[in-house]
């Protein structure tokens, strides 16, 4: 018996992995529950699929003044009235610690941002060594991998490219899901879901032969289907971040 119960004492009832799940920001510019509601409720109602249970992180960023602990809860009360998940909030930098602390919410107010570049100061090239020589080419970045994809992605079948681009020379059929870190290029008709720069990068597009999505994405900015039959339906077009707005535009 103390045999047995040494061993269950060893062992370890958990593990830890990461995951690449996408997670949502809603950009609230508004903070009155009264406002917001009837606007949520009619976007839900556009796309009750996605918004059924969607983990979503409150972006704070754009209000005019940090909302206060219950003016917080009860724009997180609002959201799981409309089935959204809220799991954590996003405000700048320090000042959301205690409000989230209160709200026992995740503090995503310090994700990683691309760094701008630091700006060089002008100066004269030594006089040890050519100005030719003082002014170094830089090193051109490297090529980004693909992953390419031959046959038709059908109903059900999701596929992600893990740091890199995705390209699939066949179409994208009505219920499957592809996604990139990347890129997505499909050479056919794109008729699921397709999202680009799932680890956050903006600067990714999506492009396709005949533009038919359920849903595009990118770095978790979407539209569906309703927002996209504009005058590119049904034409190759590519989509990509202008800002904060998803653009799409012909090919």
């Amino acid at each position: 018996m103390a045999q047995a119960e040494s061993k269950s004492t060893a062992s370890t009832g958990f593990q830890f992995k990461s995951t690449r799940a996408a997670l949502n920001e809603l950009i609230l510019l508004e903070s009155d529950p009264a406002l917001l509601a009837p606007q949520l409720a009619a976007h839900a109602a556009r796309v009750p699929m996605l918004f059924n249970g969607m983990p979503v992180v409150l972006n704070l960023q754009q209000l005019p003044q940090l909302p206060s602990a219950a003016e917080v809860q009860a724009l997180i009360e609002l959201c799981r009235e409309q089935t959204l998940m809220p799991v954590g909030i996003k405000a700048e930098p320090g000042s959301a610690t205690e409000l989230c602390a209160q709200l026992q919410m995740a503090d995503f107010s310090q994700q990683r941002r691309v760094a701008e570049p630091a700006p060089v100061p002008a100066t004269e090239p030594s006089p040890r060594q050519p100005a030719a020589e003082a002014e170094t080419a830089p090193e051109p970045a490297p090529a980004r991998a693909a992953k390419i994809v031959t046959t038709p992605v059908r109903s059900g079948q999701q596929i992600y490219a893990r740091g890199c681009d995705l390209v699939i020379l066949s179409s994208v059929g009505a219920g499957a899901e592809v996604m990139a870190d990347g890129h997505i290029h499909v050479y056919g008709p794109l008729r699921g879901r397709a999202m680009a720069g799932v680890s956050g990068d903006e600067n990714t597009r999506i492009f396709c032969q005949s533009l038919e999505a359920e849903l595009i994405s990118i770095a978790g900015y979407f539209k569906t289907s309703e927002d996209l039959q504009t005058e590119h339906w049904q034409k190759p077009a590519q989509a990509l971040l202008s800002g904060s707005r998803l653009d799409t535009v012909a090919l």
